[in-house]
């Protein structure tokens, strides 16, 4: 059925093509919004480039809420100890090359054109989609970088993911929450199982949430795999400004400093560094804790209004009910002196009113717009879904426009919060240059 899109490159130069030209053809031709599932296409082509081993240590993390923070956590904990690092992400926000770093730092665009020819002139005539080339982009810098872990993120679902066709050393699977029911089910177990396709037989899995479905734990059971569950195999306590982590076999880690990310999921990437074939010092452990951080995740800046004051402004990513919950708690961990005003929008196949629900006790005001997407939910209909519960509402056509009367309409002491999706807060983080 893809034939007919799949077209070649002949309308532009086979040398020294641009990043720009790359990522504008994969997205005439195959955009990133259409998902094809199945892992025989990118299997061909990963193992006819030799591709489908990047890094002598494989971490793959899926979930429905979480991964970004900790894969984060990894990263960081695993620089800090010395090992050269490869971190494959999605979506990304501002440059495509956000999705692909080498020891904390985005590919340069020449190797990703590099690795693009490669693998467009390895397919042959296998149709690949766009995440799948994103996949096989990263793996393929990976190995030209030599790293010594490579760390996958799951785009969606896990047993039929792109990523699913590199054999992880160990999976982490954060949490699990309804969201993208159209292709994962419409169940928490439904939504489990397919998460749990990541593990790999004899292979330690890590469950980073409570509690844990049945599909979890049928699925290690069935391929032999360990699994190590929060609450049960590790746990985490905080006091003050410190934490403490307690993993099996006695292993403990005390006086850790609070990253600032969600704690549960650091102390699920704690737990995955256990497998390591060499520990790591705990110096390492809390340099990487204290200098984590995630963009879009609870970020904290400052903006300012149109009088030149400072206005206090957290975008955090937040697209489902799971997500929301946990923003809630952040924001209830750290009010505002005045007003918060939530700049919101979000996708037509999100529980948007649950999100709003769950959030409305933190919000005064609220500034519904549209961001550019055939998903995107139109502002109209967010903003009478609103006024119908009796919020206060603010409607706007664009994300930036809705962010500027936030802003203008804030004074020092305030908050302006920016959350609904990635691309909610990617027009925040673009309205900063």
């Amino acid at each position: 059925m893809h034939a007919s899109g799949d077209v070649t490159l002949s309308s532009f130069e086979k040398k020294e093509k641009s990043l720009a030209q790359w990522l504008t053809w994969m997205e005439e031709t195959r955009p990133e919004h259409d998902i094809d599932f199945g892992l025989d296409r990118i299997r061909l082509v990963g193992d006819r480039l030799d591709l489908l081993k990047p890094a002598p240590f494989i971490i793959t993390v899926g979930g429905t809420n979480g991964k970004g923070s900790t894969l984060a956590v990894l990263e960081a904990v695993l620089l800090a100890a010395g090992y050269k690092v490869g971190l494959f992400t999605s979506p990304h926000f501002l440059k495509f090359n956000e999705r692909i770093r080498i020891n904390g730092e985005q590919v340069s665009d020449d190797w990703l054109c590099d690795a693009f020819e490669t693998i467009n002139e390895g397919r042959k005539t296998t149709w690949l989609t766009y995440f799948e080339f994103a996949t096989l982009a990263a793996v393929d810098c990976f190995k030209r970088a030599e790293v010594d872990v490579a760390l996958m993120e799951v785009g969606l679902g896990g047993r039929l993911d792109a990523t699913n066709v590199i054999d992880p050393d160990v999976s982490v699977i954060t949490t699990v929450a309804l969201d993208h029911q159209e292709y994962l089910g419409f169940s928490i177990e439904a939504i489990a199982k397919e998460k749990s396709g990541i593990f790999r037989a004899s292979k330690p899995a890590i469950f980073g949430d409570q509690p844990v479905p049945q599909a979890i734990t049928d699925m290690a059971e069935r391929l032999g795999s360990a699994l190590y569950c929060r609450g049960e195999s590790f746990t985490l306590a905080r006091s003050g400004n410190t934490w403490h982590w307690s993993g099996s076999e006695n292993r403990q880690l005390e006086n850790l400093p609070v990253p600032n990310v969600v704690i549960d999921n650091a102390a699920t990437a704690l737990q995955a560094l256990q497998f390591l074939p060499e520990p790591i010092a705990i110096e390492a452990i809390r340099e990487g804790l204290s200098q984590v951080s995630v963009t879009g995740r609870f970020q904290k800046l400052m903006m300012e209004n149109a009088s030149g004051e400072s206005i206090d402004v957290v975008l955090d990513v937040a697209h489902n009910p799971q997500a929301a919950e946990m923003l809630k708690q952040r924001l209830d961990e750290s009010p505002a002196e005045g007003k918060t005003r939530a700049v919101l929008a979000m996708c037509k196949d999100k529980d948007y009113m649950a999100v709003v629900d769950c959030l409305s006790g933190n919000i005064d005001e609220w500034y519904v717009a549209q961001f550019e997407s055939p998903r995107a939910l139109p502002e109209q209909e967010l903003a009478q879904k609103l006024v119908d519960r009796g919020y206060s509402v603010n409607r706007y056509q664009h994300v930036a426009e809705a962010l500027h009367h936030a802003l203008a309409n804030s004074t020092s002491g305030d908050r302006v919060l920016v959350t609904g999706s990635f691309m909610t807060v990617s027009v925040a983080l673009s309205s900063r240059h």
